[in-house]
């Protein structure tokens, strides 16, 4: 389960196997506490505590009508404060203003500077001075040497083409899974995201790529995701995660877990 998890209504209901009226009725009944992040969403540490108390709740339900909770409105969300715009800055240059002096596209100027190829900015880590910046044109042609004209591709765009040239499925897992065995090498990110060249995909060899395909495959035949394995064992969602995570299982690749684990899983007793 994810550290920074959070659930609303609808979610921590399937996740503990109620459906939406069930899930009302028990928190206008105090079966379920009352939501603890900004009063409509319930914290990870919070909603872990429930799935042991899920029978007990299932019964106290059942043994009374249907109630109608009283409908709470939606809070209304804070209006984002605009910011102010600073100055502009004459004797400066940012990220584009640059490549434009340089006749290149702002990528470049970002990956030439992550790379050495051209001084880091000396205004608040932003800008450069006009001093250095009317400097730099003279270095174009060596940052097109090195860096090229192509930013790159994400994985899925990755995927594809490696696809089209070997007529392999490939996925963006398995780009992923070849970056993580050093076959590929990212070249920038976009983003966050890494971007792979496309020369270092198009000589990449078959071999490689139907390796990493194969071992998806066989994991994915040995493993479940949490959802699977919740209705292969029978329980609710939250019922397996949090019986998982006492366990000490964790998801592997894919967020998928062992088959072989998931059969030595005993659901709790919550019956007391």
């Amino acid at each position: 389960m994810s550290s920074s998890r959070v659930f609303g209504p609808i979610q921590l209901a399937r996740w503990l196997g109620l459906t939406n009226d069930q899930f009302r009725r028990a928190l206008h009944r105090g079966l379920i506490p009352p939501p603890d992040i900004d009063d409509s969403k319930w914290s990870q540490d919070l909603a872990k505590t429930l799935p042991d108390q899920i029978d007990g709740i299932q019964r106290e339900l059942e043994s009374t009508e249907p109630e109608t909770a009283p409908h709470s409105p939606e809070p209304t969300p804070a209006q984002p404060t605009k910011a102010k715009k600073k100055p502009n800055k004459r004797d400066s240059y940012g990220s584009i203003q640059l490549a434009r002096l340089m006749g290149l596209k702002e990528w470049q100027v970002r990956r030439a500077k992550d790379r050495g190829l051209i001084p880091a900015p000396d205004i608040d880590d932003r800008r450069w001075s006009r001093e250095i910046a009317e400097s730099l044109p003279g270095r174009t042609a060596d940052v097109l040497s090195e860096i090229g004209d192509h930013p790159g591709l994400g994985s899925q765009k990755a995927a594809d083409r490696l696809s089209e040239r070997t007529g392999l499925p490939v996925t963006r897992e398995d780009v992923h899974e070849l970056a993580a065995k050093t076959a590929l090498h990212p070249v920038g990110d976009y983003m966050g995201s890494p971007l792979y060249s496309m020369g270092d995909l198009d000589i990449l060899a078959q071999d490689q790529i139907q390796t990493v395909i194969d071992d998806r495959r066989t994991w994915i035949a040995n493993s479940l995701t949490a959802q699977e394995a919740a209705d292969h064992l029978g329980w609710p969602l939250g019922v397996f995660e949090v019986t998982a995570e006492r366990a000490g299982l964790t998801p592997g690749r894919l967020d998928r877990y062992p088959r072989v684990d998931i059969q030595r899983l005993a659901r709790p007793d919550t019956s007391s």
